[in-house]
């Protein structure tokens, strides 16, 4: 049985199963995927500034059986890198398909405002925050593609990888809306509308799996305890496989 609390957790309600890691009687860490019926737990909603779409909140384990079928094979800590190292892709793309909204809300946007004859052409100053928006977000896509691809074929760099681009991606985003909302007007800070729910979005995903300094700061050990020194994508892109 254990007892314990996870606080900040998502998806509190709507998890049929929790995958949880926790200290055997000799100290190792393992990790089991546990009903979310047993008796036992005890869910505390807390309502986020973002991240809406799901619930949030404190999930306390009180004498909660674990059975011997609950109990996932391989080292508890092994499988919490691998599982964060395919994870932290996907919070990436997830941010910058929103970012990527908002950058197609604000061209259209100037568009419109350019047919109607409300402006007679788009300043400098403009045309420059969104080809730099656009080149951004691309760039910060590849990253993500190539961290998941990574995270696929089990490569060894895939936790770094993964740490940095989840990081940078993710800063990234939420830069580029904050730039590209000033290109709307009053019309991009209406508490309502679906620019403001994206930055609260954007907010809450810097958050997500620990702050960005921590992830730039594993990132950079394991960049400076390596045996031999190497750029950045030397081992990792050298060990793809062609693909057709």
């Amino acid at each position: 049985m254990i007892s314990g609390r996870k606080i900040w957790i998502s998806r509190l309600t709507e998890a049929a199963v929790f995958v949880v890691f926790f200290r055997t009687p000799d100290g190792s860490l393992a990790a089991a995927a546990i009903d979310a019926t047993q008796p036992g737990m005890h869910r505390e909603v807390v309502a986020p500034s973002g991240l809406a779409g799901w619930s949030w909140g404190v999930l306390d384990f009180h004498r909660v059986p674990v059975l011997p079928d609950d109990v996932l094979t391989g080292d508890g800590m092994v499988l919490l890198r691998e599982h964060f190292a395919e994870y932290r892709p996907l919070v990436l793309a997830t941010a910058l398909g929103a970012a990527a909204a908002v950058f197609d809300t604000v061209v259209e946007a100037l568009g419109v405002r350019q047919a109607r004859g409300e402006i007679s052409r788009l300043r400098d100053s403009a045309l420059i925050s969104v080809g730099k928006a656009h080149a951004c977000l691309t760039t910060a896509l590849l990253g993500a593609t190539l961290s998941a691809r990574l995270a696929e074929l089990g490569d060894s760099h895939t936790e770094r990888w993964s740490a940095e681009m989840k990081a940078h991606g993710i800063d990234a985003a939420d830069r580029i809306v904050a730039e590209l909302v000033l290109l709307l007007g009053a019309s991009g800070f209406r508490a309502d509308g679906q620019v403001a729910k994206i930055r609260r979005d954007l907010t809450g995903l810097q958050y997500a799996d620990g702050i960005h300094d921590s992830l730039y700061r594993a990132a950079g050990r394991q960049h400076t305890t390596r045996s031999t020194p190497a750029t950045l994508a030397h081992d990792s892109l050298h060990q793809l496989p062609a693909t057709a």
